[in-house]
C-alpha cells in the first residue's frame, strides 16, 4: 500500500474506508435492519448463526423452525439488502485499521499485512454469497409446504459462511493482535496507540460472536 501510494496518501484512504465503513455500518443496523431485529428479538438472532452452519437440510429445518411465518419474513428482510450492507460496513472498517496498523509495521510483517489487510474484506464478499444462500433457504421455508430446501444450497451457504468466519473471526484477529505487538516495540506516538486499541478492540468483537455461538449449534 505504502508502495503504491505513499505513506501520507495511504493513511488517508485507510482513514477513508473506516469512516465510510462505519457510516454503512450504523446506517445498516439503524435504518435496514432495526425494524427487522424488533420483530424477531435480538436475544433470537443466534438461530440464524445455527442456520448459517447447519449444512443440511435437516439441520436447516430445524434451526428454521424456530421462527413463525411473520418471523421467517423479517428474517428475509433481515438479510437482503440489510446485512449486505452491514457486510460491507465491518469489512471496510477492519482492513482499514488493519491497513494503517501495517503501515506501522516493516520488512516481512509488512509484506505479509499487505496481503493479511483484506481479509476482512474478502469475508464481506463471502457474506454476501451467504446472505443470498440464507434468503434462499427461508424462502422456501415460506413458500412450499412442507418446506423443501435445496442441499447444495444449504452446504453452499454453510461453506461461505466458515470461510468468512475464519477471515472475519480468525486471520484478521490473529493478524491484527500480532502485528499490534510487534507494531508497539517501535511507534508508540499518540496517533499509533489510537489504531493500536481500535484493531484490538475490534479484533475481539468480531471473533466474540462466532466463538461464542457457533458452539452452541452442535
Amino acid at each position: 500500500m505504502q508502495a503504491l501510494l505513499g505513506n501520507q496518501s495511504a493513511t488517508k484512504l485507510l482513514l477513508a474506508f473506516v469512516v465510510a465503513g462505519m457510516v454503512i455500518f450504523g446506517t445498516a443496523i439503524g435504518a435496514l435492519m432495526s425494524p427487522y431485529t424488533d420483530i424477531i428479538g435480538m436475544d433470537r438472532l443466534g438461530a440464524l448463526t445455527c442456520l448459517q452452519m447447519a449444512g443440511t437440510p435437516e439441520r436447516a429445518l430445524r434451526f428454521l423452525a424456530e421462527y413463525n411465518a411473520t418471523e421467517l419474513a423479517a428474517v428475509r428482510g433481515l438479510l437482503i439488502p440489510g446485512d449486505v450492507v452491514f457486510a460491507w460496513g465491518y469489512g471496510l472498517v477492519f482492513s482499514g485499521l488493519l491497513g494503517l496498523l501495517t503501515l506501522r509495521l516493516d520488512g516481512a510483517w509488512r509484506k505479509a499485512g499487505a496481503i493479511l489487510m483484506w481479509a476482512p474484506l474478502l469475508a464481506s464478499v463471502f457474506d454476501v454469497f451467504e446472505d443470498l444462500g440464507l434468503y434462499n433457504l427461508v424462502s422456501h421455508a415460506i413458500d412450499t409446504t412442507p418446506a423443501e430446501l435445496s442441499p447444495t444450497v444449504t452446504l453452499v451457504t454453510t461453506i461461505n459462511a466458515s470461510i468468512k468466519y475464519f477471515l472475519l473471526a480468525v486471520v484478521g484477529p490473529v493478524y491484527g493482535l500480532l502485528g499490534t505487538f510487534q507494531a508497539v516495540r517501535t511507534h508508540r506516538s499518540a496517533g499509533s496507540w489510537a489504531v493500536y486499541i481500535s484493531v484490538v478492540v475490534v479484533a475481539a468483537s468480531m471473533a466474540q460472536k462466532p466463538l461464542s455461538e457457533i458452539p452452541a449449534c452442535f
